[in-house]
């Protein structure tokens, strides 16, 4: 599950965003890593001491492991699930940087700038299959990039010969499976959304007036499949009221992700458990803030990455997040 989208206010505020669905507990919490944190790679060992420090959301597993994040210089990323499609390397490829795909994100913003410097680089980086110990299986992901300058990028390993090329996205969403192009033919279908009220409408002698409000979207998919969620999105983030301030950004970010967050008992996987909407989150990459709300708490907590921490730190430090509902009760 999952669905990402980038977002621009007319101040020029940039926000990668994302929900993360997930059917696993992940405990996930907002964590920033200092310049100079060192990880091995599952798949060689090979030890990475990163360049630029990061904020994002992830996992203490002896090292860390991230969803989501960006860097000092503002390359943001959010991983997703493209089951079915996502192939990956059986043997390791000497000469290469060899790394798992849960490593990629790390990685990526360990060492990359922006979209043309992970261009640049893309060609040396082979995945290679390696289970998440934790989940017991090798998760199978796409990513979708944004900078300072407003570039979008996917990577989808679909490649039979493992060859990662960088996709255009002009549409800025991303959900899962089918691929990036199939979702971008599937939009023709829905030309007909619009927000604007339809008119009344003759059939003989009967007139035929439109119910309250909305019949402009009559026909916008409302499930949770990774098609709809696309079609949702891409129709919302492009028709939502354009705001100025980051502040303001912030709140039409949440509107869009509430309309694909998914509750628990929603949506129940095949084994049982529900797939639900374990967080949400968005990363402003013009201020280097990480805006964060977990399933229990609809609190929106933001976490920047300041340049005390980027100058002077030398150690992770994991963000504390109030899990339960946090209510003002008022009082006459």
């Amino acid at each position: 599950m999952c669905t990402s989208f980038v977002y621009r206010t007319k101040g020029d505020n940039l926000f990668l965003s994302r929900t993360m669905d997930f059917g696993f507990t992940l405990d996930a919490k907002p964590i920033s890593l200092p310049r100079g944190y060192t990880f091995l790679s599952d798949v060689d060992g090979t030890s990475y001491s990163g360049k630029y420090a990061l904020i994002g959301s992830g996992k203490n597993l002896g090292k860390y492991l991230f969803a989501d994040g960006l860097n000092e210089h503002g390359l943001a990323c959010a991983s997703l699930y493209l089951p079915g499609e996502a192939v990956y390397s059986k043997d390791i490829e000497s000469g290469k940087t060899n790394l798992a795909p849960h490593e990629f994100l790390l990685w990526a913003l360990s060492f990359c700038k922006d979209i043309d410097e992970l261009r640049d680089i893309l060609p040396t980086v082979h995945l290679v299959d390696q289970k998440v110990e934790l989940l017991g299986i090798t998760p199978p992901l796409h990513w979708m990039f944004y900078d300072k300058a407003g570039n979008v990028a996917v990577i989808e390993p679909t490649d039979p010969t493992f060859k990662l090329t960088l996709k255009e996205n002009p549409v800025g969403v991303m959900t899962n499976t089918p691929s990036l192009e199939w979702h971008f033919q599937n939009l023709r279908n829905y030309l007909h959304i619009v927000p604007q009220q339809k008119t009344s409408t003759t059939f003989g002698q009967f007139e035929a007036h439109p119910f309250s409000q909305g019949g402009g979207t009559l026909g916008l998919p409302g499930g949770y499949t990774p098609p709809e969620r696309f079609v949702r999105v891409a129709y919302l983030k492009e028709t939502i009221q354009e705001v100025d301030t980051e502040q303001e950004g912030v709140t039409s970010v949440w509107y869009v992700l509430k309309s694909v967050t998914i509750p628990k008992g929603a949506v129940i996987k095949s084994d049982g458990t529900p797939d639900l909407t374990q967080y949400t989150s968005s990363m402003c990459v013009s201020s280097l803030t990480y805006y964060f709300t977990p399933y229990g708490n609809q609190r929106i907590t933001g976490c920047k990455l300041d340049d005390d921490f980027i100058n002077n730190s030398s150690t992770p430090y994991e963000w504390d997040i109030l899990q339960t509902e946090d209510i003002l009760y008022k009082e006459r």
